[in-house]
């Protein structure tokens, strides 16, 4: 067996990367994972239980609880060993049709689409992740994976759209930082993510708090100075833009949306989406819907 030294997985992310299909793998023992060297997507694991016993082009690994790993598009793959107690994991394809490259260091890659210098900004167009990484968010990690499985199961336009949106924030809750950013940007930066992720669920500032172990002032002061906006204000326009989706793409009723998107009264939910849109939701839909949608 050949002593291993992680790994750095860097892609661009022009074009994002995008997620293809996933499922949860159970492996008795006595099994071995499938040996294939043609699979065009990168997979990536999450083991829940036992240990994964995986070998890349002839470099064997063993992937334990709590470990994400990641496997090349069009590399060989096989078990190196059997299964020796039952092994669980959620796997997940995604598809990189930018540059990317695995390396001893993280390696900022290039962009494959031409991008135009004059106003344009973005921090970091490359995502690194580890070949081989310890995870102790497993509650977060779980949720968001299974919400992209459900999003994806719809097998509708909001569905793909939501999964492809849950994808990226996975991505980013995995991703290895190699920028450094100042503790409010680092908390407002999760926080965000976190009000994206949990859009429909029922959420205060003191949840925030207990989430991230901080004070309900410094939820706040953090949000505020980083995107001029505090975590009640971006979640009701978040969910006003999720809410958007559904009504100009289904036929649910007003009352289904508002509870999808996270209100349990829908004249609440109206109230709010009118503050930010200046029309009720139903008027929303009546203006700018396509004649292909029933209005209800």
């Amino acid at each position: 067996m050949k002593t291993v030294d992680n790994k750095y997985i860097s892609i661009s992310c022009l074009p994002i990367p995008t997620f293809i299909q996933g499922g949860y793998a159970i492996f008795d023992p006595g099994e071995n994972h499938p040996n294939r060297n043609d699979l065009q997507y990168f997979v990536l694991m999450f083991i829940v239980k036992g240990k994964l016993f995986i070998s890349e082009d002839d470099v064997n690994y063993t992937v334990t609880p709590n470990e994400m790993f990641i496997l090349l598009p069009m590399h060989h793959h096989y078990s190196w060993k059997p299964i020796d107690s039952q092994t669980e994991y959620y796997w997940i394809h995604f598809y990189a049709n930018g540059k990317w490259i695995q390396d001893s260091k993280p390696v900022k890659t290039g962009s494959k689409v031409a991008i135009p210098t004059l106003h344009y900004f973005t921090p970091n167009v490359t995502l690194y992740l580890k070949k081989q990484h310890a995870f102790n968010n497993q509650e977060s990690l779980f949720s968001i994976i299974n919400k992209i499985f459900k999003s994806s199961a719809q097998q509708n336009d909001v569905g793909f759209w939501q999964a492809q949106h849950l994808f990226i924030d996975l991505l980013q809750m995995v991703q290895t930082t190699t920028n450094t950013e100042s503790p409010a940007e680092t908390l407002a930066g999760r926080i965000q993510l976190y009000l994206r992720d949990h859009f429909d669920e029922k959420i205060t500032n003191e949840t925030l708090a207990d989430t991230f172990h901080v004070h309900p002032n410094s939820i706040i002061s953090s949000m505020k100075k980083t995107f001029g906006i505090t975590p009640n204000s971006f979640l009701r326009r978040y969910r006003s833009e999720e809410a958007i989706k559904r009504l100009l793409t289904t036929n649910e009723p007003v009352s289904t949306i508002a509870l999808e998107v996270g209100y349990t009264n829908v004249y609440y939910f109206s109230n709010a989406f009118k503050k930010d849109y200046g029309l009720a939701p139903a008027e929303y839909r009546k203006k700018y819907a396509n004649n292909q949608v029933t209005t209800k």
